[in-house]
C-alpha cells in the first residue's frame, strides 16, 4: 500500500468512526472550513449546505456504513493536498449493527487538504451508480 493510500485509507477510517459513533463533532472536525460535499440524497454548493447535509445524515436513525474496497489515489503532495477516488459498498445498520435493507454499491471522489497539521476533506463526492 502506498502512502498516499494509507492517508486516504486513515481519512475514511476517521469519517466511519464518526458516524458509527453519531459523533457529529468528529465529523465535523474532518470537514475543511470551505467543504463541498455531494451525496445519494443531497448536494452541499457550499459550506453551509454541506456541513446541514452531514449533520442530517450522522443523525438519522440508522448508521451509514461503507466499505472502501478499492481506494485509488490520484494526486498526492505529503504536505498539503491528496485526491483519491474510492470503489465499495453502503448500507445502514440499526444500533445492533444488523443490515437495514439492501447494501448498494458506492463509488466516492475526495479531495483533502492539510489544514492546521490534520487532513481535512474539502471535497466529498459520493454516489450510488445505476445498474
Amino acid at each position: 500500500m502506498t502512502d498516499a493510500e494509507q492517508v486516504a485509507r486513515g481519512i475514511l477510517v476517521e469519517l466511519q468512526d464518526g458516524f458509527v459513533a453519531h459523533d457529529l463533532a468528529a465529523v465535523m472536525a474532518l470537514l475543511d472550513e470551505e467543504v463541498v460535499v455531494f451525496g445519494a440524497a443531497g448536494e452541499g454548493l457550499d459550506a453551509e449546505q454541506s456541513r446541514d447535509y452531514v449533520a442530517r445524515m450522522v443523525a438519522q436513525d440508522g448508521t451509514v456504513r461503507w466499505s472502501w474496497d478499492r481506494v485509488v489515489p490520484v494526486l498526492f503532495e505529503p504536505t498539503t493536498v491528496l485526491s483519491f477516488a474510492v470503489l465499495g459498498s453502503v448500507g445502514l445498520e440499526d444500533a445492533q449493527g444488523r443490515v437495514l435493507g439492501v447494501r448498494q454499491r458506492f463509488r466516492l471522489t475526495c479531495l483533502a487538504v492539510v489544514r492546521d497539521g490534520k487532513w481535512r476533506l474539502r471535497h466529498f463526492h459520493g454516489s450510488v451508480p445505476q445498474s
